[in-house]
């Protein structure tokens, strides 16, 4: 496809290739860019170094599993931007994404030396540059490494640039969030569908993950966990084997991830009699999830909505149980996790306030080791005037 002159609303001018596999239209990609720009001109920073594969989605378009292998993306001020990264995976560059321009690292060659030597051509050395320094793959060695290949930069860590304005999304991620929403939940009901006596854990994944590839599931930052009986007081367990029994219980935490977006859905299926104590942390959560939704609008600090949560839990005797946060941020996602949790989660302790068209799992429940583990949540957006539920599975008990 041929390149494009453009330019965005904030009047920086980019070349551009637009072709049918981008998710979204390139004025979308020129609206993030326009976001990262006006920030770092705010930071003072002439440059960025963007490292985290998320982050790289989000500004490109451009994904790959292969994220193992090194990519940083640099940004900068008044120029076409630039993809470091291994030459093998650059293919991926002309399939998912908009960008015209390229370093290509051979396996031979050490990564961080082409970030250095690019930075230079771009006329960076002696430049105010932010780094990632909080970045899952941004290592001591590659830090000092650039601090020495460009002596005479300045360097600030931006390890929340990007990431602060992903928090936020467009109508075009919250509709790409709602296809991975409705895949998640026809899946976990086939999941569902599939517990009885006798059935392992193993079949019912079958079953489940069946139905998820046919919907059109891709890969997701984390397996999908389905775990019964006392296995599912267990911390993100997965499948193993275990066999159904009579007056059991399986979990269901399922996510699906569309265009790299991600969405999610928790839900519990018994079999024959529900026990006593199972019964109530199932009620628990759901009326903590209601009270979590009620609560959540503009303006409303996270903290105080996850304390809602928590003293549901509290009022029904499992406070000492209920040890996490009520919810975590979800959009981009890439292994080790679905979730972006570290941009923003509904916690005890974070004081920044809910905005419109923040999107979150909510995940309210209890895990009891060697007993049980369960949890109700939804997928949601903040609204104007409060939330809106993504999911349509009703938030009940599965009695089979």
């Amino acid at each position: 496809m041929a390149t494009r002159s453009e330019t965005t609303a904030g009047g920086h001018k980019l070349g551009m290739v637009q072709h049918p596999r981008l998710p979204f239209k390139l004025d979308e990609y020129k609206r993030r860019y326009d976001v990262v720009l006006d920030t770092m001109k705010r930071a003072g920073l002439d440059a960025l170094f963007v490292r985290g594969p998320e982050n790289i989605t989000y500004l490109t378009g451009y994904e790959t599993p292969g994220y193992y292998g090194y990519h940083c993306l640099i940004v900068a001020r008044g120029q076409q931007p630039v993809l470091v990264g291994r030459k093998l995976e650059l293919t991926n560059v002309p399939e998912f994404s908009w960008l015209v321009e390229t370093a290509p690292v051979e396996d031979h060659v050490v990564p961080v030396s082409v970030t250095v030597e690019t930075a230079r051509r771009l006329g960076l050395d002696g430049k105010r540059i932010g780094l990632e320094k909080g970045g899952f793959f941004f290592t001591v060695n590659e830090y000092e490494a650039i601090k020495d290949g460009l002596s005479r930069a300045r360097f600030t860590d931006a390890t929340t640039l990007v990431e602060e304005a992903r928090m936020i999304k467009s109508e075009a991620e919250v509709k790409v969030i709602k296809q991975a929403v409705a895949i998640a939940d026809k899946a976990c009901l086939a999941g569902i569908k599939a517990v009885k006596p006798g059935a392992s854990e193993d079949q019912i994944a079958g079953a489940l993950h069946k139905v998820w590839c046919e919907q059109g599931a891709e890969y997701t930052g984390l397996p999908n966990f389905i775990v019964s009986g006392r296995r599912s007081g267990a911390c993100h367990a997965t499948w193993r084997g275990r066999k159904m029994t009579a007056n059991d219980h399986c979990i269901f935490e399922i996510a699906a991830s569309k265009y790299r977006y991600c969405g999610a859905v928790f839900r519990t299926a018994t079999t024959g009699k529900v026990r006593p104590r199972v019964r109530k942390l199932f009620d628990t959560t759901v009326e903590a999830l209601e009270a979590v939704l009620g609560a959540i609008r503009p303006g409303v600090s996270c903290e105080s909505v996850n304390e809602v949560g928590h003293r549901v839990f509290e009022k029904n005797g499992f406070g000492a149980q209920h040890v996490h946060r009520i919810g975590y941020s979800i959009g981009i996602n890439y292994p080790p996790d679905w979730g972006e949790g570290q941009i923003i989660s509904i916690r005890k302790g974070e004081k920044r306030l809910l905005q419109t068209n923040m999107t979150f799992h909510l995940v309210p429940g209890c895990l009891i080791q060697d007993e049980m583990g369960i949890v109700t949540s939804n997928s949601i957006r903040v609204t104007r005037t409060g939330v809106e539920v993504l999911n349509s599975l009703p938030r009940k008990l599965y009695e089979k």
